[in-house]
């Protein structure tokens, strides 16, 4: 019976030590993924602003033509421009709550899952005890 308790502890001393190894690695994954992920993210953010740029001053450029002036199209694009900021100036209370409940509810979804994964493997751990002690006493007859 001693055995069984020591062989008891000592799976529970290495499940412990497999945790810590495990939420080691998954934090260090997590930093590089979001590490990664900024690094394209910004790339790709400016990659998408150069493009941009080029494209409204080509559409300047062809309303220029278009209307026979030097700067009526790019008053235009500039205007455009102006409009969409003054939008999103004023719109900043719905476009943050917007925001903060799409960013509530992934974070949301990503702790249920984790807690899903940890209660089953607290179940997993629970039933291999189970069957460890099961194992370990004597058989009454």
């Amino acid at each position: 019976m001693l055995e069984k308790i020591e062989e008891i502890r000592e799976s529970i001393f290495k499940y412990l030590e497999a945790r810590i190894e495990l939420f080691k690695l998954e934090t260090r994954n997590q930093v590089e993924n979001i590490a990664l992920n900024a690094v394209h993210g910004i790339v790709l953010g400016f990659l998408i602003t150069i493009t941009t740029i080029f494209l409204f001053s080509l559409l300047a450029a062809y309303l220029n033509e278009v209307l026979d002036s030097r700067y009526l199209g790019f008053l235009i694009v500039a205007g455009f421009f102006l409009l969409l900021t003054l939008i999103w100036a004023f719109a900043k209370g719905p476009v943050e709550g917007m925001l903060r409940k799409m960013t509530y509810n992934m974070l949301k979804s990503a702790q249920e899952k984790k807690a899903e994964e940890r209660a089953e493997t607290i179940q997993d751990l629970m039933t291999q005890t189970r069957e460890s002690l099961n194992e370990s006493r004597p058989i009454k007859e």
